[in-house]
């Protein structure tokens, strides 16, 4: 399994009015890293759509288990990786751990890919995931 990891600090645009990273920048920095795990595998979305037709990633279900805060001035690492292949969906998930070590926070992220559908209610439509894209995740 391909693990991303990135490295950065707490900003003041980051938090609220304690000083702590106000919840909603964890669901950003989420989806920025799957993007960008995409990418590292050869899977932007241009790519995507070109290769295997799939015209995006949208969220069917997240969510986020909070421990440590993460707070002004903390440097924070956070490592993303794929936990499962299940037919039509993926499983990503997210862990968030300061740079000494102690451990912030976990997440998730359960995707579908999508191809446009005009014979679909809103145009489009989920499919099954092409087994070239997911071995591009095995190491």
């Amino acid at each position: 399994m391909k693990t991303l990891e990135q490295r950065f600090a707490i900003e003041w645009a980051h938090c609220d009015a304690a000083g702590i990273v106000f919840y909603p920048y964890f669901y950003t920095w989420f989806d920025q890293a799957t993007e960008r795990l995409f990418k590292a595998n050869g899977l932007g979305y241009p790519g995507l759509a070109r290769e295997f037709a799939v015209s995006g990633m949208p969220l069917v279900e997240t969510g986020a288990t909070y421990r440590n805060p993460c707070k002004l001035g903390d440097g924070v690492v956070m490592q993303s990786w794929v936990d499962e292949w299940k037919g039509r969906t993926f499983l990503v998930k997210h862990v968030v751990s300061h740079e000494n070590g102690d451990f912030g926070l976990e997440g998730f992220e359960r995707r579908v890919m999508i191809t446009p559908d005009p014979d679909a209610p809103k145009g489009i439509k989920a499919v099954q995931i092409p087994d070239a894209i997911i071995e591009r995740f095995v190491d």
